[in-house]
């Protein structure tokens, strides 16, 4: 291996922090000159929440391409999310969004977690209860607060995605929470919060 091969990756590096997206993602790729034209589609947020096909489709590049793209979008939100993660206390709605929303606000359909806190609210475990359509999720009540005591909760908090935009709770969402309320204090593992987040980074608080 040259000397000059060897220095490649280290000089790639020092550009990243200060890259453009463009510059970004034609260092994913390794194709100069397309970013452009994926940018042109949709702005950075859209084109994360964009399947490896329908971004192919889009934006004009080879499915391997898009793959590898919409690969590098999964990352980033998973390292969000792992940063999210240390120590985190969910003692409030504006942290249960800040915790969740790199995971959720930019998918296209709805999910349903829960977080299961310890004594002091901080979170314990973490797992998705349901996946549903563009508009909806249904999890049962026992399903739910099984997953509570699964996880050894004191208590837990629920969110879920609207790929809308729009963070107001249904009437569904305000007549299951209600009940799982009533019940969770019945098994003296009460559900703390249920929040709503969004591509936009708006959420609400169903119950807080």
């Amino acid at each position: 291996m040259s000397s000059a091969s060897a220095d490649a990756p280290s000089e790639t590096a020092v550009e990243i922090p200060t890259a453009t997206e463009a510059g970004l993602i034609e260092m994913v790729l390794g194709m100069p000159g397309v970013a452009p034209r994926i940018l042109g589609v949709a702005a950075l947020p859209s084109l994360g929440r964009l399947s490896p096909a329908a971004l192919a489709e889009r934006a004009q590049i080879a499915l391997p391409d898009a793959t590898r793209l919409a690969a590098a979008f999964e990352l980033g939100r998973r390292y969000h999310a792992a940063r999210a993660r240390r120590g985190a206390r969910l003692t409030d709605a504006a942290r249960v969004a800040r915790y969740f929303g790199p995971k959720l606000a930019s998918l296209v359909d709805e999910e349903l977690w829960i977080a299961a806190l310890d004594m002091g609210g901080r979170v314990r475990e973490t797992r998705m209860l349901g996946r549903g359509g563009a508009d909806s999720v249904y999890v049962g009540y026992a399903a739910i607060l099984r997953a509570a005591l699964d996880m050894a909760a004191l208590s837990f908090v629920l969110v879920h995605n609207h790929p809308s935009g729009d963070p107001t709770p249904t009437e569904m969402d305000h007549a299951m929470t209600e009940e799982l309320r009533r019940l969770s204090y019945e098994l003296n593992v009460p559900l703390k919060a249920h929040v709503i987040v969004t591509p936009s980074g708006r959420y609400s608080a169903v119950l807080e």
